[in-house]
């Protein structure tokens, strides 16, 4: 279960093992990308699509990019939408920090910098995003939402470079689990 704050934009969340359903939430990781007291926005930032690729993204906006990256499915909402989480070694005028390593761009200058060997040396394009609102973040962070309501029970870990960008996205969220367990061993020494 995750500490409570005040805000976690810039933390992982992170499936836990114990989720009850297999669907698109199982085996998650989330990148908390706005909190407000009633809204919660995250992209997800371990699946990536089998067939999209930025190159055929950025060709479809006149674009030119040679690389085979993929675009992640970032969440249910707005899939026509290119949001792009970086190393901040690179920000346009439209970049938000999220971390202090760790930012995000949702216009075109990041993509065109990319594009031209310019952009920042870590990211992770996701199409989409998913929300919580009314509050139901924290009900699921605390336990608190009532077993037929679906429940998801999430685990929280510091967003870094490494646990973000430099795990291959199909053993992220074991990765992630593995960081976290450490942390809580540690925590009982």
């Amino acid at each position: 279960m995750c500490m409570i704050r005040d805000n976690y934009v810039g933390q992982l969340v992170v499936a836990n093992p114990n989720n009850p359903k297999d669907d698109g939430l199982s085996r998650s990781v989330h990148m908390i990308v706005t909190h407000t007291p009633t809204l919660a926005v995250s992209l997800q930032i371990n699946q990536p699509y089998q067939d999209l690729t930025l190159s055929r993204v950025t060709r479809n906006i006149g674009i030119d990019h040679q690389g085979e990256q993929p675009i992640y499915v970032g969440g249910n909402i707005n899939q026509h939408k290119i949001h792009v989480i970086h190393s901040l070694d690179w920000s346009g005028v439209g970049t938000v920090s999220l971390t202090e390593q760790i930012g995000l761009t949702n216009d075109i200058s990041v993509l065109m910098a990319v594009s031209r060997g310019e952009g920042p040396e870590y990211f992770r394009a996701c199409a989409g995003y998913w929300t919580w609102d009314d509050g139901r973040f924290e009900r699921e962070l605390l336990g608190l939402v009532p077993i037929e309501d679906d429940p998801y029970r999430w685990e929280c870990l510091e967003a870094t470079i490494e646990t973000v960008f430099l795990v291959d996205p199909g053993m992220q969220w074991h990765h992630c689990i593995e960081e976290l367990a450490r942390q809580k061993v540690s925590a009982w020494l």
